[in-house]
């Protein structure tokens, strides 16, 4: 199935789970992605890791409009597929190719105010602790029921930063694209610049 007929199916998720208790949370995969050699400076303001009140008055961390296309383009990402989505600060959410063509899915880019215990409530998690260069990122399931997509989150003082990917048809186990969304994370929060303040 074409990327963008998947898009509405990952929009529609990516609202749920913002403000659907019941509702199946992303899935983030990760694959390898082939940056390109483009240097990139440090934004001005890097993703600060840390707890949040899901309950919170504040504004949720927007991937579509805080990651530069440039740091987009340096991660591996290309061209946008589909529109934004935006549910009125509970969840920003944007989905893009891959610059390497030997990957098949499509990345989504989520900033949310989901906490870790609603994805435990619902038995979504894969790993509660991955393996990554950047502290306390964990890997959860949409609740789809089919192993082609798989999501990486870390907390931030902003809500959680997500990169979901999904691989329909995928020949790749979980791992795999789990992998790739790590990946992803790992490369964005780089480019961005650390601050890890008292990441959990």
């Amino acid at each position: 199935m074409p990327a963008r007929r998947l898009l509405p199916i990952v929009l529609a998720a990516l609202a749920l789970t913002a403000c659907s208790p019941a509702a199946p949370l992303i899935d983030v995969t990760s694959s390898p992605s082939s940056a390109t050699s483009v240097p990139v400076e440090p934004a001005a303001q890097p993703l600060e890791l840390g707890d949040f009140d899901p309950e919170g008055d504040f504004e949720v961390f927007n991937p579509c409009t805080e990651i530069p296309p440039e740091i987009r383009a340096a991660a591996g990402l290309g061209e946008p597929v589909g529109a934004p989505f935006s549910d009125q600060g509970k969840s920003e959410s944007c989905s893009f190719e891959s610059l390497d063509p030997q990957m098949r899915g499509f990345f989504a880019l989520a900033g949310d105010k989901i906490p870790r215990s609603r994805i435990l409530e619902r038995k979504l998690f894969i790993s509660p602790a991955a393996e990554s260069a950047v502290p306390d990122v964990y890997l959860h399931h949409m609740g789809t029921g089919a192993p082609d997509e798989c999501s990486a989150a870390v907390h931030t003082t902003r809500g959680r930063f997500v990169v979901h990917y999904m691989e329909t048809l995928s020949t790749q186990g979980r791992e795999s694209l789990c992998s790739q969304a790590v990946q992803k994370l790992e490369m964005i929060h780089q480019l961005l610049g650390e601050d890890s303040g008292d990441s959990h």
